[in-house]
């Protein structure tokens, strides 16, 4: 397999299509976000996210990410949606920010082995667009072998997976360079499971909470 690069200047409508095509076939791509590089797959495309799991050297019992197109995205993914997450998502999405909810069954066990989802929207314009082209969210991890240094450009994408992968999507080196903050809404009061650049005064401001 060649890794083919598809960087700002070659993303076309037609290699657009082409990402899509893969992604449709269970195969993994690599994509861009603002915090790291990612890997990912259909999230309805079981083999492909058996795919991520044995490219990373993953352990099964860690949970991927569910990327959205858009805020609407997560009625296909999560039940019993709190409007806290929806004042969050108003807020933050797209960002630096993953939230923790209770996962919709219908949701492959791959994905997330117990009952709750990870969700997020990259803000990043070519992987939001690749999303909505797909018309389906993409499950996905940083793209890296597991307890190695989170990817914030190609080349250390490459690295670890040239030649194992049939596409990356190359649009320079992320903005943030540090994993998102992770939230989880699935009991009251929040937690907080990783700071990233969203802070929890940020949270706390946005929720009107005080403490």
């Amino acid at each position: 397999m060649k890794t083919k690069i598809f960087s700002k200047k070659n993303l076309t409508d037609q290699n657009f299509k082409n990402i899509v095509d893969y992604l449709n076939e269970s195969k993994v791509i690599a994509f861009p976000t603002e915090t790291v590089y990612g890997l990912g797959a259909h999230m309805f495309k079981e083999e492909a996210i058996e795919k991520i799991y044995t490219l990373k050297k993953r352990d099964k019992n860690k949970a991927l990410i569910v990327h959205l197109g858009s805020i609407e995205d997560v009625k296909r993914v999560a039940i019993k949606i709190p409007n806290d997450f929806y004042i969050l998502a108003n807020r933050f999405f797209p960002g630096p920010l993953t939230i923790i909810l209770k996962k919709n069954p219908k949701i492959s066990s791959l994905i997330s082995s117990d009952l709750t989802i990870a969700l997020r929207m990259p803000d990043n314009y070519y992987t939001q667009k690749l999303i909505n082209l797909l018309g389906s969210p993409i499950v996905g991890t940083s793209a890296n072998i597991s307890n190695r240094k989170s990817p914030v450009n190609a080349k250390m994408v490459l690295d670890a997976f040239l030649n194992k992968i049939p596409a990356i999507i190359d649009t320079g080196e992320c903005e943030l360079k540090i994993p998102s903050t992770i939230i989880s809404l699935v009991e009251k009061p929040y937690k907080i499971l990783r700071i990233g650049s969203i802070s929890k005064e940020q949270i706390d401001k946005t929720l009107k909470i005080s403490r």
